[in-house]
């Protein structure tokens, strides 16, 4: 079993005077995963996890996104 968790790269304040864009960055993207290795056979194991991002694109007014993962290893 894993539990990790932290902030992605972000960029700092960003401030652009031409045109409409402006865009004040004060959210961190944190991105948390959990996961459990089962390992089937002696060259094969999978690992379920979910990972949960909040503050997608550096923005709180996003909903927070929910991803399923399934990652499996074959050794030979």
């Amino acid at each position: 079993f894993g539990i990790f968790g932290g902030v992605q790269p972000y960029a700092g304040n960003i401030d652009v005077p031409s045109g409409d864009f402006r865009r004040d960055n004060d959210s961190l993207p944190w991105h948390v995963e959990a996961f459990y290795k089962y390992q089937l056979t002696d060259n094969i194991s999978f690992t379920p996890g979910v990972i949960w991002l909040m503050n997608p694109d550096q923005d709180s007014d996003n909903e927070d996104a929910v991803i399923g993962t399934l990652r499996t290893t074959f050794t030979f």
